[in-house]
């Protein structure tokens, strides 16, 4: 019995020791494997190959295509500043200018009503906030009132109170629980007169608000349209300056015209050059074998893949587990 016990802690301490060993086995099987399926020595002479391909090609193509490329910068500066020149002479200032000038009478007409409205709502203010001090100074009178009649309700007769007396409803001369009634109602509705004050003058103030930052996004805006005026003015103005150089429209377009085919031409022309490194390249890869390493290293890549892989086969995975489990015994024996 003792033996069968320790026999199956055993064999879990094994189980529980063998992952461990299971990725030594793992790494030292990788490692195996770019050994025996190195690239190392293809990969050495296809980069010396192709490092020889890409200085011939630097050499009979890259020259020249930089310098096309110098020549096609130096057009394409040219044309920036023709185009710069050619486009104060396209617009029509005095469209624009009395445009900008309705667009300024416009807003101003706006900034007007808006200070109107804003005044109309000011003097709206006003009156809500008297409505409002004469609905507390009437809640404050009944209250008052309501002070009073209980504070004489609660005096002795000899300070003309009323105290031990039976109060009737009501009565036309003395204390009645009637007048104590109506001014509860009227107190009661003087606080609904100091509610509805506020609440008017909430929205007319948030009403005020609202147009004052319409105001304040007017006012930004008719900067901004007196600012596009005077650009507008130093526009034309340069425009007068190019006509006394001696330029105009006509001649600034053909010289842009000329300048753009220039730009184009040197564009088709590197875009030759460029094919025909592209070409070039493609053609000595060819000729110095590239192609070939490439396939080579592609095949031991793939038998390496396949090596790897190998580790997962239940077959070596139970071998293992037989060398571990010989190992951790003789281990244990020894010790």
């Amino acid at each position: 019995m003792f033996e069968r016990i320790t026999n199956f802690f055993r064999e879990i301490r094994i189980d529980l020791d063998f992952p461990q060993y299971e990725r030594r086995c793992r790494h030292e099987h990788e490692q195996q494997a770019q050994r025996r399926f190195s690239t190392k020595q293809f990969d050495d002479e296809k980069k010396k190959l192709l490092d020889t391909i890409e200085s011939k090609a630097r050499t009979n193509y890259d020259d020249s295509i930089d310098k096309k490329k110098v020549e096609r910068g130096s057009h394409e500066v040219n044309a920036i500043e023709i185009e710069s020149m050619l486009s104060y002479f396209v617009r029509n200032y005095n469209q624009e200018l009395d445009d900008l000038h309705a667009q300024k009478d416009a807003a101003g007409t706006k900034k007007s009503q808006l200070h109107e409205k804003k005044n109309e709502v000011k003097e709206l203010l006003s009156d809500a906030f008297g409505e409002k001090d004469s609905a507390y100074s009437k809640l404050n009178y009944y209250k008052d009132r309501i002070d009073s009649w209980y504070a004489k309700s609660d005096r002795t007769p000899w300070l003309f109170g009323n105290a031990g007396k039976k109060l009737p409803t009501h009565s036309m001369f003395g204390q009645s629980f009637g007048d104590l009634d109506s001014y509860k109602s009227h107190r009661d509705s003087a606080y609904d007169d100091v509610e509805r004050s506020k609440t008017k003058i909430g929205h007319l103030k948030q009403e005020q608000d609202k147009i004052t930052n319409d105001i304040k996004q007017v006012k930004h805006d008719i900067g901004e349209i007196f600012d596009r005026i005077n650009q507008a003015k130093n526009d034309r103005s340069r425009m007068f300056e190019l006509k006394n150089d001696g330029h105009n429209r006509t001649e600034l377009q053909s010289r842009l015209d000329g300048v753009s085919l220039e730009i184009r031409k040197f564009s088709l022309e590197i875009a030759g050059l460029e094919s025909k490194r592209s070409e070039y390249i493609t053609s000595e890869k060819l000729r110095c074998g590239v192609l070939d390493l490439d396939a080579k290293v592609r095949e031991i890549e793939q038998k390496r893949k396949q090596f790897i892989d190998s580790f997962e086969l239940e077959e070596l995975k139970q071998e293992r587990r037989r060398s571990h489990r010989e190992a951790w015994l003789k281990q244990r024996s020894m010790g």
